[in-house]
Parts: C-alpha cells; structure tokens; sequence
C-alpha cells in the first residue's frame, strides 16, 4: 500500500479520534453546572442599639466547588463581612456555609458546606493549569449575573495582567475577559475549552455599571497559589485607616490608627474580641461607623502611616497556626491590650 495512503488513513483516524474527544459548548455547559453554586449573603444590619440579620448590600455572588468534601472558591468582597452565608445548589436546594479563609488583598475566598449537608447531585470542577493560557483563548463563565442563575456567557481572554497590577487585589494575578460579568457574577468561575477553571470573576471596569467588555478574574494559579497553599485565615473585619487630621479628633496618642468599622460574625476578628462600630456618621463626605475600637500596633508594630496599615494587613494572610496576634487598642478614651492566638486546624 503507498505510504501517503497509510499516512493520511492515520492522520484521518486522529483528527477523528480528536474530534469525538473533544466537547460542545453545550456539553460543557451541562457537565459543570452541576459544580457552580449561587451565594446569598446577609449582613447584621446596625439601627441604634437594634441589630437584626439582613441582606447585605449585593446580597449575591457566584461560586465553584473544587473538593467532594464541600469546599468551594469564591470571591473575598462576597463573603468577607458576612454574618450568614447560604449556598444554592444547581437543584435549588439552599445550604447553610462557612468561611475558612479570606484575603482581601488577593480577591479570593474559600467558604466550606458540612460534608453531611452536601446534596448527593453536587459536581466538581477542576482547577486548570493558567500559565498554559494564551491572549484570543475563547473562555466561558457560568454564574447568577443579578441573580439570574445558571447564566453563561462567552468571549476571549483579552489581557493578562500580573501581580500588582490591579489596586483592588494587588496580590494577585489576573485575566482580562470581554466575556460579560455583572453583579452576582463576582465569585463565579471562568472556565476553558477543556471544561478546567482558570479563572474566579473578580470585578469589572465600567462607566455605566454593567458589563462593558472589561471584566477581570483571578487566575487559577493565584487561587493555588495564594488560597490553597497557605494557613486558612478570616480576619472578617473592616477597617478605616485614620489620617492624622482624624487621629486628632479621636485623641489618638499617636498620628495614625485603624478604626475597626465591622467584625463579621464568626471571624477571627470577633473571637479574638474585636468590637466593631455602632453609631453611624459622615465625615468629609465619607460613611463611618463609629464607636468601634481603634488598632494602635500589631505584634508590636506601630500604626504610624499608610504603608504600615498595608503591610500589617497583608502579613495576616502569611500567618500559621499557633502564631500570637498581641493588639493595642484605643477603646473608649484608653489603651487595652489584646491577645489572640490563631488556632491549629483540624
């Protein structure tokens, strides 16, 4: 037989072989639904001396389970604050969770469901390998877009943008998508051709407050990386640094300081006693909760300007199990030491 004859039966039987291999938009659509989950968010809401549980201010986000036992990547601007969590499962079933590890400098989050509370339909996806991922790659994001579930949508990986380049998450790395990411998205994950995570929408870039063609995720590898390698660790607090103008109107002893705004429940922030504000107020146009306590030094580390207010924040995510956290506070008029061990996990 000629050997350009064999050659080419060959080739023909790969491209074959290849094509039955590889799977439709659709069919990836229908196998990884079952892994994408749905976020509801509620957040202790302050009036006087009343608190009572609502929803927070998005309310929603997206999210993917990435272990049999429940574990599943989100966003951190989606959970960090909050002080209940409910994840829907592709068949509507809702389920209390858990946040085990936040960081805010990186946009990511890890957020648990009891193994025993796990709908037996549940899927999981697959991390991805980001760095074999190219510009002009077609992608597809599966999320809840204002709360519409189960919503994809489709498009190109338009940049590539490395660590410290995006101001809202400066630890991580990021794709650029003209793929549509709303509200509700945020959380949600990016996948490639080869149904692989690659991507958790993080935020996008507009002028009217939908999608503009400027959505950015944090890559897989920086969920690796950053999430997955590391201590567990939810502060769960929000803070407001304090200029020097502000440290004088709070009788500060020293110029600068870190005003604890909210301590979610269950956070580290509240075990370690933590007390955020009560009194709502505006100074210099800005909203503030006020009546909180104020973080003077950290592990002895003073809080005398902007770039130790960054550093003392980013280094808690570096922190192992076992480390002691020692705070001074400025708590009603007077300085009160704080001592916080992180705990071993389990």
């Amino acid at each position: 037989m000629n050997i350009k004859i064999i050659l080419g039966s060959l080739l023909l039987i790969l491209v074959v072989r290849l094509s039955a291999d590889e799977k439709t938009l659709p069919q990836l659509y229908k196998q990884l639904l079952p892994s994408v989950v749905t976020l509801h968010t509620f957040q202790n809401k302050i009036s006087g001396n009343i608190t009572t549980l609502a929803t927070s201010p998005n309310g929603l986000g997206s999210g993917v389970i990435i272990s049999k036992d429940g574990l599943i990547v989100t966003a951190s601007h989606v959970v960090h604050l909050v002080d209940g969590l409910h994840v829907e499962f592709e068949n509507g079933v809702r389920k209390r969770a858990k946040v085990v590890s936040s960081l805010p400098w990186a946009d990511l989050a890890l957020i648990k469901v009891a193994e025993d509370e796990l709908p037996t339909s549940i899927g999981v996806a697959k991390l991805g390998d980001s760095k074999k991922t190219a510009i002009g790659e077609q992608i597809f994001v599966i999320g809840a877009p204002l709360g519409i579930n189960r919503t994809l949508t489709v498009g190109y990986i338009s940049g590539i943008h490395p660590i410290g380049s995006r101001p809202s998450a400066p630890m991580a790395e990021f794709f650029q998508t003209d793929a549509a990411i709303n509200p509700g998205n945020s959380g949600g994950p990016m996948f490639n051709m080869s149904g692989e995570i690659i991507g958790i929408a993080s935020h996008i870039q507009t002028q009217s407050g939908g999608s503009q063609g400027l959505g950015f995720t944090v890559t897989s590898d920086s969920v690796k990386q950053l999430l997955l390698k590391r201590g567990r660790f939810w502060s769960g607090i929000e803070i407001l640094p304090l200029s020097p103008l502000l440290s004088k109107i709070f009788h500060l002893p020293q110029n600068s300081g870190i005003l604890v705004q909210r301590v979610a429940n269950g956070s580290m922030g509240q075990k370690a006693g933590l007390q955020g504000g009560t009194v709502n107020a505006t100074i210099e146009d800005q909203p503030v909760l006020l009546g909180g306590d104020i973080i003077l030094s950290i592990n002895g580390h003073m809080i005398n300007s902007k770039k130790a207010i960054k550093d003392i924040m980013r280094s808690f995510e570096e922190m192992k199990p076992g480390t002691y956290l020692k705070f001074v506070l400025w708590r009603h008029g007077k300085k009160l030491p704080l001592v916080y061990q992180i705990p071993y996990q389990n």
